[in-house]
Order: C-alpha cells, then sequence, then structure tokens
C-alpha cells in the first residue's frame, strides 16, 4: 500500500517573526501563555486554566495534522515562541484563527504575522475565500483583521471554553483573494 504523501510543512520568514512548525520545545511558553486568562477569554476552544497535558494534547494534535488541509504555524519572535495562528479546513473554506501571549501585545506582531499567511495562503495555496471570527469582547483583534482589509459579514455566536463554555457573541470577517490581491499587491 502506498502512503498518502503529506504536504512539507510552510516556514514564512517575516521582517521581525518567522512562522514555524509547533516544536515540543514550545510546550513551556505555550502553557504559559495560554494559562492567562487575558488570552484564553478570547478563544473559543482553549481551556482555564490551561495545563501541561493541555499544552502536550494540544501540540501533538497540531503537529499531526496534514498541512494540506491544516496548518499551525508557531509564531517566533527574537528566537523565543510567542503565539500561534492557525489556518484549519483548507480544502474546503478556510478558517483563520490565531493568539498572541500578552507580553507581546501592541508591537504590531500579529498584524505581520497574519499578513504573512495571508500572503501564503492567497498566492501559494490559492485559496479563494478565508473566513475568521472575532468575539465582540475583542476589539484589538477586530482591528487587526479590518486593517487587512477583512470585511464583517455577520454575528455568530460561539462557546467560550475558558469562560465556562457560555456563549458569546462573535463578528464573523472574511476576505477573498482577489480582495487582497487588490489591497495588498506590493506588500509582504
Amino acid at each position: 500500500m502506498i502512503e498518502p504523501e503529506i504536504m512539507p510543512f510552510p516556514v514564512l520568514q517575516g521582517k521581525r517573526l518567522v512562522l514555524r512548525k509547533l516544536a515540543p520545545a514550545d510546550l513551556p511558553a505555550i502553557c504559559e501563555h495560554l494559562n492567562n486568562f487575558e488570552v484564553t477569554k478570547n478563544l473559543s476552544t482553549q481551556p482555564h486554566p490551561f495545563t501541561a497535558a493541555d499544552g502536550a494534547a494540544y501540540v501533538n494534535a497540531v503537529t499531526a495534522e496534514d498541512p494540506a488541509q491544516n496548518i499551525t504555524w508557531a509564531i517566533e519572535h527574537e528566537g523565543a515562541f510567542c503565539g500561534n495562528l492557525r489556518a484549519k479546513n483548507l480544502g474546503g473554506v478556510p478558517r483563520l484563527g490565531y493568539w498572541l501571549g500578552q507580553a507581546h501585545w501592541g508591537k504590531g506582531l500579529m498584524s505581520e504575522a497574519v499578513l504573512n499567511a495571508l500572503h501564503f495562503l492567497f498566492e501559494e495555496r490559492k485559496i479563494a475565500l478565508l473566513q475568521t471570527g472575532v468575539f465582540d469582547g475583542n476589539p484589538a483583534s477586530l482591528r487587526i483583521l479590518e486593517k487587512l482589509g477583512f470585511v464583517a459579514t455577520g454575528k455568530s455566536n460561539h462557546p467560550c471554553r475558558a469562560r465556562g463554555d457560555i456563549f458569546l457573541e462573535e463578528t464573523e470577517l472574511e476576505m477573498s483573494s482577489s480582495h487582497f490581491t487588490e489591497i495588498h499587491a506590493t506588500s509582504g
């Protein structure tokens, strides 16, 4: 039996950061950042408190995925892990999600990380449309997405595991490949 070939993991080099595959060595930093309620309160699937077992399960799960379908990048700044960015369901209707450790907020790192990922997803992977969502209590994340050209398409409700699975209102956004090309043709 021939094993299906798994696509190589895409490593992206930015001006100040690297988007690379998560590694077991990232586990202590993942746990430190995600054990901060200020981070996890804005995520749908991560628990609070966030334990080493939660971190190990997460790293094992996402590093085993085929990058043809799901890509979870570690965001590395100045040689240290500081967050992650995930593009999932690349064979269907792709969806983007991300988080950044609180110590790294306000430095423009997530804007750079998302822009690098968008260039890859639209130009290399040739996706037509990318969707995402932001809990309404997270205006900084909404500003990042709007600044990069995402357009709000409506509202929905999603559970937040860190808040006891209560449903929170979320702004849904999307960006098409043509819109991305129109506004970011020369950036990168």
